[in-house]
């Protein structure tokens, strides 16, 4: 099955924001180990060392998150959708606690690509490519050992092979992702 196009998006975007916080996280901990004696404006809890090196060292660890998540999304990992809906949920709850205590530009932006991120993950074909589509059920047959009815070929349902949904007779583009069906 072909990746779709907006998770593509999105595990970039991952690996975007991994080498953003490697770089955060690099930073932190020299400043933290180097520069701190020349950092003479900063407050005194912000010039320990030792803070700096520990939320530099998250900063990494969440860099290396990142990425891992970015690999689940590109492959088609069942888990990184999973933690992407949960991703996306917290920070739909964070951006609301943000408008609540202070109305701000960012947690609005934020709230609205959260909700579409959400929208989007759900939607059939995004979810056929990581395993979550629901399989087709077939009628069960009374007796456990006797075969299913054979079909005729005009009988046959079809169905598309990007996105697994259904399709009608003589359709030629699926109607939820827009591929040629064959």
């Amino acid at each position: 099955m072909n990746r779709p196009l907006g998770v593509t998006l999105l595990a970039i975007l991952h690996v975007l924001q991994a080498i953003l916080a490697l770089i955060i996280g690099l930073v932190l901990i020299a400043l933290g180990a180097y520069l701190l004696p020349f950092l003479v404006g900063m407050p005194r809890f912000a010039r320990h060392p030792g803070l700096l090196g520990i939320i530099g060292g998250i900063a990494i660890v969440m860099a290396l998150l990142y990425l891992l998540l970015s690999y689940g999304l590109w492959t088609g990992k069942g888990w990184a959708w999973t933690i992407s809906l949960i991703l996306a949920g917290l920070g739909i709850i964070i951006s609301l606690v943000g408008l609540i205590l202070r109305s701000a530009v960012g947690a609005i932006i934020t709230l609205i690509l959260d909700a579409l991120i959400i929208y989007y993950l759900t939607r059939i074909n995004v979810k056929a490519y990581f395993g979550k589509a629901q399989p087709l059920a077939y009628p069960s047959t009374s007796q456990p050992n006797q075969q299913p009815p054979q079909m005729n070929n005009s009988d046959t349902p079809k169905f598309c092979v990007n996105c697994g949904a259904p399709a009608a007779t003589g359709v030629k583009f699926c109607s939820y992702c827009g591929s040629k069906l064959g």
